[in-house]
């Protein structure tokens, strides 16, 4: 409850928390900023498994671009491989978030975050591995069914987790 005075007269206002007026478009931007973080976690690991596998810094970074969105002969900046892994990862983590709100609302989940975001995780890898990776000549391919996993795994579990403390 807040309290104001307007000349001799004082106003009450009522207040409520931010936690229960949330809406479907605050749901996605917390998603999307939990998915950018769990991408954060997800590409160091990817960064790490390229470079034991003996791939450079610049090329692990610069797998990220589909390859076929560059003309024949030129390499992607690694930049821009890091911003379009940011740029999904958000986009997927805005796409969990509106459904844990939607879960929630209708109290449909029975599972922690975690464990809903790990199986999240499985099926964004399911569909890289058939559809996406595939038809875009994504040289994320080279890291191997293993690694995929693992960071798909990593990027789940991390959404999850952020999302947590920030869920409806």
């Amino acid at each position: 409850m807040t309290y104001s005075f307007i000349g001799n007269e004082m106003m009450t206002e009522s207040t409520n928390s931010h936690s229960q007026n949330r809406t479907t478009g605050d749901a996605a931007v917390n998603g999307l900023f939990a998915g950018i973080a769990a991408g954060l976690v997800m590409g160091v690991y990817l960064f790490v498994a390229g470079i034991l596998m003996g791939i450079s810094p610049a090329g692990v970074l610069a797998s990220f671009v589909p390859q076929e969105s560059f003309p024949a002969g030129a390499a992607p900046s690694p930049l821009t491989g890091i911003l379009v892994h940011l740029a999904v990862s958000g986009v997927y983590g805005a796409i969990f978030g509106v459904g844990v709100y939607a879960l929630w609302r209708g109290r449909l989940s029975l599972l922690p975050l975690e464990i809903l975001g790990l199986g999240y995780g499985m099926g964004l890898l399911l569909v890289a591995e058939a559809l996406i990776l595939p038809g875009a000549g994504s040289n994320l391919l080279d890291f191997g069914l293993l690694h995929l996993a693992v960071a798909h795994a990593i990027y789940g579990l991390s959404l999850g987790l952020v999302t947590r403390r920030t869920k409806p």
